[in-house]
């Protein structure tokens, strides 16, 4: 289960108001039962805060932008831990003179790190001839903004943009969309199959030793994804929505 679906906004006020009530991180285990996949270990001198949530996949810690904090990350989400293990916060730290966010700033890199985890063969990629960006976008068959997107693709491809589809059905498990989703991975051409579906012409369901939908849509619920298209830079951006060839290049160009 997602660390910050147990965190969630109905839970914060008490769990907030509980945390400073006991002014303690073992009290906060209490509400933390997550299964996340291996971890990669943390070094010794930060051993107490995996102490401190044993049920939690700690991806990374290291210390903030504030001297006595230290930055978490749990997935694709990021917290804060006081250095003396006494205080655990959640919210974003922003740089009051350059205005910048910092907590986004490491949240896209642990966005981009576990979408790291997807191989490049688990998707169905539509690459450019002159690639200068590779984008991941999260979609539905059946969503009309992902349609759109789709019918554009080879002028995405056209700007240097590759195109890496990994499956979202908003619908869920045992829907047609999901089916569909199936569908398209069993396809000889998938390419094929996904512009055919997204045409809303039927794609039969060849045999096939399992398809990674599962895998792309709870990948997609880590990251936070609620719509389709969900658009993620390299540098682990989430864009949400439809945005047109143009100004996805200058999205992208930001980068640089």
């Amino acid at each position: 289960m997602q660390f910050s679906r147990l965190v969630s906004k109905s839970m914060r006020v008490p769990l907030l108001t509980g945390l400073v009530a006991t002014a303690g991180l073992a009290v906060i285990t209490a509400f933390l039962v997550v299964d996340f996949a291996e971890a990669e270990g943390l070094p010794e001198h930060y051993q107490f805060v995996q102490d401190a949530f044993p049920d939690v996949d700690i991806s990374s810690v290291q210390p903030s932008p504030i001297p006595g904090l230290l930055q978490m990350a749990v997935g694709s989400d990021i917290y804060y831990v006081s250095e003396n293990g006494e205080y655990f916060i959640m919210g974003d730290i922003f740089a009051l003179e350059s205005k910048d966010n910092l907590t986004e700033t490491a949240r896209n890199l642990a966005r981009a790190n576990y979408l790291d985890k997807v191989g490049q063969n688990d998707g169905v990629i539509f690459a450019a001839s002159e690639e200068k960006y590779v984008v991941t976008v999260f979609t539905d068959v059946d969503c009309g903004y992902c349609r759109k997107l789709h019918r554009e693709i080879s002028a995405y491809n056209d700007r240097g943009i590759t195109i890496r589809y990994l499956f979202f059905p908003r619908s869920g498990p045992g829907t047609p969309s999901w089916a569909k989703a199936d569908a398209v991975w069993c396809a000889e051409s998938r390419n094929e199959a996904l512009t055919a579906a997204k045409s809303g012409i039927a794609v039969e369901a060849d045999d096939c030793d399992g398809t990674p939908v599962a895998e792309h849509y709870q990948l997609g619920k880590d990251l936070g994804i609620v719509g389709t298209p969900a658009i993620f830079r390299p540098d682990g951006q989430l864009i949400s929505g439809y945005h047109s060839p143009d100004d996805l290049l200058a999205l992208l160009q930001e980068m640089t």
